[in-house]
């Protein structure tokens, strides 16, 4: 164990001296003048290909040598190192309406990554990413997704070959995965260790945005110590996931997906049984004169012990970007119906399951999970710099079905929130900022303020407030 620490705080100490020399570390004349030929940094790590940087006019950062290793004399086969440092501070006040605990919470949140990406030939390589989260300060013990002093993120071996009109690509090991607007399938970010699943996927990668993946595998849970996160062995996720451009309407595109899970000792309000779920779903988004759209519907059925599965979503986030006025105002409406059971008392199972949802999905402070709402979110974003956004949003909450009840995250029901009147659950007022201090270095900001409607009230639901700041630093 404690040899397990000393190499976590390792990584924190070598990401935290890279992040003291990140405000001199971008050299802004040259990024751009090759900004367009350069690669950039990508959510998921391992998408990013720093083969450009064989040519030395393109090594313009001072840790383009971590990016580019050349293995062999051709360059064929190669090295990319990277990672990265965030250092995150959270108060938490009356968390979940007031119905979660502890009732104060002020703690940091300290992760590193260190991946290392290696490249042998055109079609094969292997990626390999370090995690370490300490969460101090936090009351209590922290679960495993804030505190994992050290463990493997990911570790898979991918081939890609040639295929018709295309590349077909096959990866097999401890892999993230995110789909679309990442409403069902994401890597979870706020918390200190990301999802991530075991199991194999392949892909087949066309023209332009069309791909179509498809993959079977096991999540993995997260463990406090040192290399023992292991799959979680009640959880069998599979599915494939479609990708195409509409050549008809230009700027739209639509993705269409089945996605299937078997959990054990599944709960909902309705009781404790094993589920097995299948999701039929589509999405078009796209951008158009000013216009934003990103529109996803969803369909369930399956089993939940000896009752039927029915369930559904309807989720959209529309905006126009006001381009002409001075900090370019978007004007946005994020809208979600997602479905409850609404008789706990028959043979069929009415409220929607989220699958591995993005965390947060309505605002930092993590209040409510898609489950069994209504809910509207009209907010207003400004860019003051290029660089520098401002979000200002308000968002109510009802129950889809009065009876279901209300889901705290991941997927809870929260004890007294089952029936009573009115499907009110509350609202929360949210503003937050980010701002790209360099190509390294992002700093942000949120403060939510939370207060329940009657029905969790008389549950003891209680309002509060929720503040967080943080500083990421890639490399």
């Amino acid at each position: 164990m404690s040899g397990g620490w000393g190499l976590g705080c390792r990584l924190h100490l070598l990401a935290g001296a890279l992040l003291a020399a990140a405000p001199g570390l971008d050299d802004k004349p040259a990024l751009a003048q090759t900004a367009a030929s350069r690669p950039s940094y990508e959510n998921h790590r391992f998408n990013e290909d720093w083969s450009p940087l064989r040519d030395p006019a393109l090594q313009t950062d001072l840790l383009d040598p971590l990016k580019w290793i050349p293995l062999n004399r051709d360059g064929s086969a190669y090295l990319t190192l990277g990672g990265e440092l965030r250092a995150r501070y959270e108060s938490s006040r009356d968390p979940v309406f007031g119905l979660g605990t502890p009732r104060r919470n002020d703690y940091a949140l300290l992760r590193s990554f260190l991946f290392a990406d290696l490249h042998l030939g055109p079609n094969a390589r292997g990626f390999f990413e370090l995690a370490s989260g300490f969460a101090p300060g936090w009351a209590g013990e922290p679960p495993p997704t804030q505190k994992d002093q050290l463990d493997l993120l990911q570790a898979f071996g991918e081939l890609s070959l040639p295929a018709d009109g295309g590349a077909l690509m096959l990866r097999g090991g401890r892999q993230e995965m995110s789909f679309g607007s990442s409403r069902l399938v994401s890597v979870r970010e706020s918390p200190n260790i990301r999802r991530a699943f075991d199991g194999v996927r392949a892909a087949w990668i066309g023209a332009g945005d069309t791909r179509i993946d498809a993959f079977i595998v096991r999540p993995v849970a997260p463990q406090l110590g040192t290399f023992n996160d292991s799959n979680d062995r009640s959880q069998l996720f599979w599915g494939a996931y479609a990708t195409v451009a509409i050549p008809a309407l230009p700027g739209l595109k639509a993705d269409l997906y089945y996605l299937g899970l078997e959990r054990d000792e599944a709960r909902f309000a309705q009781g404790v049984a094993t589920e097995r779920r299948h999701t039929l779903g589509t999405r078009l988004f796209g951008k158009r004169s000013g216009f934003d759209w990103n529109v996803e519907a969803a369909f369930q059925f399956g089993s939940f012990g000896t009752a039927d599965i029915r369930a559904w979503t309807v989720s959209a986030n529309l905006g126009y970007t006001f381009a002409d006025l001075p900090f370019s105002p978007r004007l946005g409406l994020n809208a979600d119906a997602i479905s409850g059971d609404r008789n706990l008392r028959d043979n069929r199972l009415g409220t929607f399951n989220p699958l591995f949802p993005k965390l947060p999905y309505f605002s930092e402070a993590n209040l409510a999970a898609p489950a069994n709402l209504l809910d509207l979110q009209p907010n207003l974003t400004l860019a003051l710099t290029p660089k520098l956004n401002v979000t200002l949003g308000w968002n109510p909450l009802w129950k889809q079905a009065e009876a279901d009840a209300f889901y705290a995250p991941p997927l809870t029901p929260v004890r007294g929130s089952p029936g009573g009147s009115g499907r009110f659950i509350g609202q929360q007022t949210s503003a937050s900022f980010e701002w790209s201090a360099t190509e390294h270095l992002t700093i942000g900001g949120t403060y939510v303020h939370y207060t329940p409607g009657e029905r969790l009230k008389q549950a003891g639901g209680r309002s509060g407030d929720f503040a967080a700041g943080w500083a990421q630093f890639v490399f």
